[in-house]
């Protein structure tokens, strides 16, 4: 039923929307009643848009981890994107949404935490940000703004780690 209407929506907006653009489906953390958690429904969703040069995906790194998705270390980051690009394919990953996880592996929960503080952690991050399908990705940060730290803090740590 869920599938059916993210499906109907897509193709209805795809189908009378003008001009050139691309609408990226983005990985859920896997929170109740939500799709998209998992990178079979992706790729489901992905595969049911008629006009596929009107969708592409963004990989949430906050929210894969939060699936189930293991990105804390080199081999864990490895097995994680191999799976990505088996099931939804690096060709159709558009842009990466960093930041990192307040909870654990498989939590369900997208709470997004400063790049480095949270539980995939400087390791994981240094692994993403060299992995050769998302070295050259657009990064788009999305992590929190407080007293520990702001964007330019959450930028210099992504600079650091990408070095």
């Amino acid at each position: 039923m869920g599938l059916k209407r993210i499906s109907n929506a897509l193709n209805q907006a795809t189908k009378h929307a003008k001009g050139e653009f691309q609408i990226c489906l983005e990985n859920m953390a896997g929170t109740s009643n939500s799709m998209g958690s998992k990178f079979e429904e992706v790729r489901e969703i992905f595969d049911s848009v008629k006009q596929k040069e009107r969708v592409a995906v963004c990989l949430d790194t906050c929210h894969a981890y939060a699936a189930g998705y293991d990105l804390h270390v080199e081999k864990a980051v490895d097995r994680t994107l191999t799976k990505f690009d088996d099931i939804v394919g690096f060709e159709n990953l558009k842009v990466v949404h960093l930041n990192d996880s307040e909870d654990g592996l498989g939590s369900g929960h997208d709470r997004h935490q400063h790049i480095g503080l949270g539980y995939i952690g400087t390791t994981g991050f240094k692994a993403i940000l060299h992995h050769k399908a998302i070295k050259d990705q657009p990064l788009i940060l999305e992590t929190p703004i407080d007293e520990r730290r702001g964007n330019a803090g959450n930028l210099e740590a992504v600079r650091k780690l990408a070095r």
